[in-house]
């Protein structure tokens, strides 16, 4: 009787360390933020702007666990938003974006400080001018019009 007892308790103990474990994943994985697709395109002068890096910074306070969305323009001009993986999108939310087109090396390598071939208003959330919502749901925004000022 003593054996049984103390299997009973090992696998009620099991039992239980297994459903606290459960719980404890679908609780952390629900409270991971929801990404939405985000679908756009780049225009500079009349003409798409291919290679170019799209960063979206959030707005109102968001912080979204410090995650920024960024992509990089097809040679069409068209992006989409990466956060987690490839092409995942982004939080709902108000955002700040911000376009680069970095000078390349003769290697074709984007050299990291190299001449921003872009005005350079549009390298920081403060002074671009872009702004959009990311809703709920796939987003295909309008597209983003870089003009010289």
């Amino acid at each position: 009787m003593h054996l049984s007892s103390r299997c009973w308790t090992r696998s009620t103990g099991y039992f239980w360390l297994a459903l606290w474990a459960g719980s404890v994943v679908s609780c952390s994985s629900g409270d991971r933020i929801q990404l939405h697709p985000v679908g756009g395109r780049v225009l500079y002068k009349g003409s798409p702007v291919a290679r170019a890096m799209v960063v979206f910074h959030p707005l109102d306070g968001q912080t979204f666990e410090g995650l920024k969305p960024i992509a990089y323009t097809d040679d069409e001009g068209r992006f989409h938003l990466t956060t987690d993986s490839p092409g995942d999108g982004a939080p709902a939310g108000e955002y700040a974006v911000c376009v680069e087109l970095r000078e390349k090396t003769r290697t074709g390598v984007e050299k990291v400080k190299g001449r921003n071939l872009l005005p350079a208003r549009y390298s920081k959330p403060e002074s671009s001018g872009l702004r959009c919502r990311v809703l709920d749901g796939p987003n295909e925004l309008p597209p983003f019009i870089l003009i010289d000022k």
